[in-house]
C-alpha cells in the first residue's frame, strides 16, 4: 500500500510540476477564463463578450458560471491551488468508484488498487490536460459516472447527470442511456434537474442565457480550430477531409447516430448483466466519438475503459486494455508513421484516440454475439424498438470500415502567421496600395463614401475629407483593418497568405493576434503610419470633378500588417495601457 501511495504521489507531483512550469500564457489557461469571466460579469459586463488575452472566450452554458462563482472570492494563485487539489481528489474518487464496482474485498487491497488506478489515470494524457488547463471536464465525467455506476441513492439517481449536463452539454447522452436501460424515473429526473438548473440561471442572467442558447451554442469557432488533431471526435476527423460542408455534416450525423445506437445496445445488455461500470464507460466513449468536439481533456472515458479491461480476465482483454492505456498516455504518432504507409498511416496518426473511443463502443458488442433473440427497447408508450444484436454488430463493422475509407486522406491544418516589423517592412508581401491619402481613406462631408453616386445626393459635396480609418473622425473605433488573399513571392505556390492591413487609434497600447483559439497569442508590432502630405485635390467618383482636400487625419495613428494562411479561427484583440480589452476584431475576421 505504501508503494501504491508513493506511485500516485510521484505521478501527481510530476504532472502538477509540469503544469505549473509552463509559460504564463499557457498555465491553466481554461481556469484563467473561468476566473476572469466571473470578475467580468461581476463588473456588469455581458458574459459572452468576454475574451481572454490569448483569445479564449467563455464557451459553457450560463449555469457553469454559477458553479465557478466561488472562484471570485479568492486570488487567481489561490484558485489554481484549490482547483488542482480538487482535480487530484476527483481522480482518487473516480478510481475508488471504479474499484468499488469491481467488487474488490479488503480495505488494504481496495486502497492499493484505488491508488494504482489513480496513478495511471493522473499520468494519462486526458488527466494531464485537465490539470495543465485547469479544466472542468474531469468533474463533469465524475458526476455522470457516479450516476452510471448506480452509486447514488435510487431516489436521487439521474440528478448528477442533470447537473453535469447543465455545466457541459455532453453528459446529456446519459439521459437516453438511463431510459433504454429501464431507469425511466432516473432519466426523467436527469432531464428535470438539467431544465431546473438552466431555467433557474435564466432567471438570474436572462440576457446571457438568451445569448448562449440563440447564438454562442452554434458558434463552433468559439471553441477553437475543430480541424486540429486535438479534436478526436468523428466530426473532427470528417472536418480534416476534403468533403464539402453539407456532405460532411450528413456523414457526421449518420456515423454519430450509428456509434450511439451500437453503444446504447451494448450498454443495455451490460447493465442487464450487472456490469454497470462497463456500460457507463461505453456510453461515455460514445459521447467522445459523437460530440462535435472532443479535446484531449474530454477523453477521460477512454482511459477508464482501458483500466476496466486491464482489471478484467483473459489475456486478450488485458492486452487490449494495456494497448488502450498506452495510446491514451503516450504520443504514438512516430511509430504509427513508421509502421504504416500513407494514406492509412496518416489517417491513423491523425485519429488514433478517436478510433480508440469508437473501438470501445464497437468492441462492447462482442458479448451480444451469444444473444440469439431479438432485443426490445421501449422507446415510448406503445412504441418498441426491436433489434437483432448480430445485425447491429454487422452495422457497426460496416460503419467502421466505411469511416476508415472515407477519412483515409485526412490531414491536420497548419496555420502559419507572420507580422510586419521594422526589419521586414521592405519585403514585397507587406506592400500595399497607399491611395491618395497614404494609408488613409477619404470621403466627402455629409455624404458617406458608399453613397457617393451620381448625380450626387444633396447636399452636394464641396470638399473631400482625408481622414484616419480609426479615431474620432471614424466613429471612435480604435481597431480597423482590411484583408485580401495575396500569395507572397517568398511563399510556395498553392499556399497563399491572407494579408491583413490595419490601423489602431491612440487609445490602443497593444494588439494581439491568436491564429487558433488556445494557441499562444502573437504580439503584433504597431508601427507609425508614415504618410506624406494629403493631396491638394481629389477626383470625385462618377463625374471626375476635382474637389479640394481637407486633411483631418488623427495624429498618432499606427499601422500593422499580418500575413496568415488562415484567419477563419483567429482572434484579434486590442488592449489599452491598463490591459483592458477595448476592441475585438474577431467577428470581423470570421465574417470575412
Amino acid at each position: 500500500m505504501a508503494a501504491c501511495a508513493l506511485l500516485f504521489a510521484a505521478a501527481a507531483a510530476a504532472v502538477v510540476r509540469m503544469a505549473f512550469a509552463r509559460p504564463s500564457w499557457d498555465r491553466q489557461a481554461d481556469l484563467h477564463v473561468y476566473f476572469e469571466a466571473v470578475r467580468w460579469v461581476r463588473d456588469g459586463e455581458p458574459l459572452y463578450t468576454y475574451t481572454a488575452q490569448n483569445g479564449d472566450p467563455f464557451t459553457y452554458p450560463p449555469f457553469a458560471l454559477l458553479v465557478f462563482w466561488p472562484l471570485g472570492w479568492m486570488s487567481e494563485a489561490a484558485a489554481r491551488v484549490v482547483w488542482t487539489a480538487a482535480t487530484l481528489a476527483a481522480v482518487l474518487v473516480l478510481a475508488a468508484a471504479l474499484t468499488a464496482r469491481q467488487g474488490v474485498a479488503g480495505r488494504r487491497r481496495f486502497a492499493c488498487l484505488t491508488l494504482a488506478g489513480a496513478a495511471v489515470l493522473v499520468w494519462s494524457a486526458p488527466l494531464q490536460s485537465n490539470i495543465r488547463l485547469g479544466q472542468v471536464s474531469v468533474f463533469v465525467a465524475l458526476l455522470a459516472f457516479m450516476d452510471a455506476l448506480e452509486l447514488t441513492p435510487k431516489w436521487a439517481r439521474g440528478a448528477l447527470v442533470g447537473i453535469a449536463a447543465a455545466v457541459k452539454l455532453t453528459p446529456l447522452i446519459f439521459v437516453p442511456y438511463l431510459w433504454v436501460t429501464g431507469q425511466r424515473k432516473a432519466a426523467v429526473r436527469a432531464g428535470a434537474v438539467f431544465a431546473a438548473c438552466t431555467g433557474g440561471v435564466w432567471a438570474v442572467w436572462p440576457s446571457a442565457s438568451v445569448d448562449f442558447w440563440t447564438e454562442a451554442i452554434f458558434a463552433t469557432s468559439r471553441i477553437g480550430n475543430l480541424a486540429a488533431t486535438g479534436n478526436q471526435s468523428v466530426n473532427g476527423a470528417l472536418i480534416r477531409t476534403s468533403l464539402p460542408t453539407a456532405e460532411r455534416s450528413a456523414a457526421w450525423l449518420v456515423l454519430s447516430a450509428a456509434v450511439c445506437a451500437v453503444a446504447f445496445l451494448a450498454a443495455r445488455e451490460l447493465q442487464r448483466r450487472g456490469e454497470v461500470a462497463r456500460a457507463g464507460v461505453v456510453v461515455g466513449c460514445a459521447s467522445v466519438a459523437a460530440s462535435p468536439v472532443s479535446w484531449t481533456h474530454h477523453q477521460v472515458w477512454t482511459v477508464l475503459a482501458g483500466l476496466l479491461l486491464v482489471a478484467g480476465t483473459g489475456r486478450w482483454r488485458i492486452a487490449g486494455g494495456a494497448a488502450l492505456l498506452a495510446v491514451m498516455t503516450f504520443t504514438a504518432g512516430g511509430w504509427v508513421s513508421w509502421a504504416l504507409p500513407d494514406p492509412l498511416g496518416g489517417f491513423v496518426h491523425d485519429n488514433l484516440r478517436g478510433m480508440a473511443a469508437v473501438a470501445v463502443c464497437a468492441g462492447a458488442t462482442a458479448g451480444l454475439w451469444r444473444v440469439r433473440v431479438p432485443m426490445q427497447v421501449r422507446v415510448a408508450p406503445g412504441f418498441r424498438l426491436v433489434a437483432l444484436p448480430r445485425a447491429w454488430m454487422a452495422m457497426a463493422l460496416v460503419a467502421a470500415v466505411g469511416a476508415a475509407g472515407l477519412l483515409a486522406l485526412s490531414r491536420d491544418e497548419t496555420v502559419q502567421t507572420r507580422v510586419l516589423t521594422a526589419e521586414t517592412a521592405s519585403e514585397p508581401w507587406f506592400s500595399a496600395d497607399s491611395g491618395p491619402c497614404g494609408f488613409m481613406g477619404y470621403d466627402a462631408p455629409g455624404v458617406p463614401v458608399d453613397e457617393m453616386v451620381f448625380p450626387p445626393r444633396p447636399p452636394e459635396p464641396t470638399h473631400a475629407l482625408c481622414r484616419s480609418p480609426v479615431g474620432e473622425r471614424n466613429g471612435g473605433i480604435q481597431l480597423n483593418f482590411t484583408w485580401a488573399a495575396a500569395p507572397p513571392p517568398s511563399h510556395p505556390a498553392g499556399h497563399p497568405y491572407e494579408i491583413i492591413d490595419g490601423f489602431v487609434g491612440t487609445d490602443v497600447a497593444r494588439v494581439v493576434y491568436v491564429p487558433v483559439e488556445g494557441t499562444e497569442a502573437i504580439e503584433v508590432p504597431l508601427l507609425p503610419a508614415e504618410i506624406g502630405p494629403a493631396p491638394e485635390f481629389a477626383t470625385l467618383p462618377g463625374d471626375g470633378r476635382l474637389l479640394p482636400v481637407l486633411d483631418e487625419r488623427t495624429p498618432g495613428v499606427r499601422r500593422f500588417t499580418i500575413a496568415t494562411t488562415n484567419s477563419r479561427y483567429a482572434h484579434m484583440l486590442a488592449f489599452d495601457a491598463a490591459g483592458r480589452l477595448i476592441e475585438d476584431g474577431s467577428d470581423k475576421l470570421r465574417d470575412g
